[in-house]
């Protein structure tokens, strides 16, 4: 049963389940929208007020009996859409802050030699797509240039889900690749988000935040382990106060991973010396600590030990990643897709007219053409100087197969569709609402293409190699 369970979990941790559920929240999002465009907006764009402790107190008014309602607290949210982008949407930015922290200090981006093909490629796949956006929409007299940063974005749950299934057909350092790619293309992603998308800029929320910011580092330095500070200050000083700032919530998150500590409490040998004198204590006990199923105090409170001795001796960025990891592909993201990937296209924007649109050309060819030409050329330019060279087994062919499936911006382009059209205008509030539509339909058009084509080309090549 234990095996079975482990199994179980890893199937539902895999890169291709997680994949396949952002598909099926996508397209449960997109059918919802077009079926029932009215529940879907209610749902997703109402004001929203959570009550929370009721209490009712009765007067007399007038030679009335009457009722006073009041509550401990009331949660006030002006959509569960803004919910989703400014608190869950930091939960997978922190999340990204942890894993790019993780690569930076000790992973694929831990040294030069490792990392600079891959932020090459990442670069040369952000800096095509804009360019072709800007072509498409730079004569623009109203707010759809603001869209450059859309088809900039890879997606890593749905590129690796797709990279995966081809796992025996294509080189493991080709997926390896792919992955730090990715995650030079979130940092990107991130700095994009930061400097070029925020609206207003309040300094003074700013400042407290930096100083937020910088106990947290502090603490790190020190080697301060309390999980809870990090918790605390993050959320109450760091999250609130950039969100006051003007700069995007998500920002918090990333700052959040960063400061989160990495070193482990005691080295392996000194962790197993501890561990096997509890485990000896464990083992001496024998059969007789169990009564009805349940352990004596002594052996419970040895259990204690192991586990907080494991807890200690363990990197907590390293912990809070691979306990974070299940809820943000299992929940996050599946929650994100359908708050943002409904687009109607049954009343006045038509599915042919908007796919024709300069935004939705500029967003669809950046993706599905500027990925991979960025890609490959970029990488091709640092083989030829020497600067890098590509990975045991991968060919020239593989990166340009890998570039194409690079081209499913999904989770990030969705989110930077909606900070890039965002406005207080109301005079243009219609025609960004369009231009929002036109973009994530493209978005969906493009990252169903880029996987199609992507796993079709490596398919290919994988056949004429073995023949």
């Amino acid at each position: 049963m234990g095996m079975k369970l482990k199994k179980l979990r890893s199937i539902l941790a895999g890169p291709t389940f997680t994949g396949g559920l952002l598909f099926f929240a996508a397209v449960a999002a997109f059918v919802w929208a077009n079926v029932s465009p009215d529940t879907y907006n209610a749902v997703w764009n109402q004001p929203l007020t959570l009550n929370l402790g009721k209490h009712v107190e009765k007067a007399l008014e007038n030679g009335q009996v009457v009722e006073h309602v009041s509550y401990f607290m009331s949660i006030h949210l002006k959509s569960l859409q803004l919910f989703v982008s400014d608190l869950l949407m930091v939960i997978f930015f922190f999340s990204v802050g942890l894993e790019l922290k993780g690569e930076f200090v000790a992973g694929k981006l831990s040294s030069f030699k490792k990392a600079i093909l891959p932020i090459a490629a990442a670069l040369g796949g952000m800096l095509a797509p804009a360019i072709i956006y800007h072509l498409f929409n730079h004569n623009a007299a109203d707010i759809a240039e603001q869209g450059w940063g859309i088809p900039m974005a890879t997606d890593i749950a749905f590129s690796l889900a797709v990279i995966s299934l081809l796992a025996k057909r294509v080189p493991l350092s080709l997926k390896i690749f792919l992955m730090t790619l990715a995650v030079a293309d979130d940092l990107g992603g991130i700095a994009v988000i930061a400097f070029f998308y925020t609206e207003h800029l309040n300094t003074g929320a700013l400042a407290i935040a930096m100083i937020g910011v910088a106990f947290l580092f502090f603490s790190n330095m020190v080697n301060a382990r309390t999980r809870w500070v990090y918790y605390v200050v993050g959320f109450v000083v760091v999250w609130t106060q950039i969100l006051e700032s003007g700069v995007h919530a998500t920002i918090a998150g990333v700052l959040m991973g960063f400061a989160f500590p990495t070193n482990a409490g005691m080295l392996p040998k000194d962790y197993a010396a501890k561990a096997k004198k509890l485990l000896g204590k464990i083992e001496d006990k024998g059969h007789e600590t169990i009564f009805r199923g349940m352990p004596d105090t002594e052996t419970s409170d040895t259990y204690f030990e192991l586990k907080q001795l494991t807890k200690y001796a363990e990197s907590p960025l390293a912990s809070v990643e691979r306990t974070l990891a299940p809820w943000v592909a299992l929940v996050v993201m599946p929650v994100f897709a359908l708050a943002n990937a409904g687009v109607n296209v049954s009343g006045d924007l038509s599915f042919t007219q908007a796919i024709a649109t300069p935004v939705a050309l500029g967003v669809g060819i950046g993706l599905l053409v500027g990925k991979p030409i960025g890609i490959f050329l970029f990488t091709l330019l640092f083989v030829k100087l020497g600067i890098g060279k590509l990975p045991e087994g991968v060919k020239w062919k593989h990166i340009f197969g890998m570039g194409i499936i690079a081209g499913m911006g999904f989770t990030v382009a969705l989110f930077i569709t909606e900070l890039a059209f965002r406005t207080t205008d109301l005079s243009i509030r219609e025609i960004a609402m369009n231009y929002t539509a036109e973009a994530k339909l493209a978005i969906l058009l493009a990252s169903v293409l880029a996987a199609i084509l992507g796993y079709t080309f490596l398919y290919a090549i994988s056949l004429k190699r073995k023949h």
